[in-house]
């Protein structure tokens, strides 16, 4: 089993232990608060990665107004995991998989090689 299939089964399996997939399951707007609430927590989790960088440094950003803020590597990267969990829940809640996610990936990456090639 490669690593990306590993991951959403250690994803499922975490939801399936927490009793998600059924709730999820009982009704259409059990799903689509769930999806809610993963979309949410994608946006919080995007302001975690931001605050885990230098982002208000005037050293790194031009009208930055905050010598001290440094970013931290090691934090942005946690932050992005838990972004990663997010996102996994919101692929398997939509019915897909790791194969799924690996295909459509690389055809979106190449739709935006040839956008970017393009002057898109």
């Amino acid at each position: 089993m490669d690593k990306l299939q590993e991951m959403f089964k250690i994803q499922f399996k975490s939801q399936e232990t927490l009793g998600t997939w059924e709730k999820v399951n009982e009704s259409k707007q059990n799903k689509q608060e769930f999806i809610n609430q993963m979309i949410l927590a994608c946006y919080e989790e995007v302001n975690e990665i931001m605050r885990e960088t230098p982002y208000k440094n005037p050293d790194f950003v031009k009208f930055g107004w905050k010598k001290t803020q440094l970013g931290n590597n090691d934090l942005m990267k946690e932050e992005i995991i838990d972004l990663f969990h997010f996102v996994m829940n919101l692929f398997i809640v939509s019915g897909g998989n790791a194969e799924e996610f690996y295909e459509i990936y690389k055809k979106k990456n190449q739709k935006n090689l040839e956008r970017w090639k393009g002057d898109y």
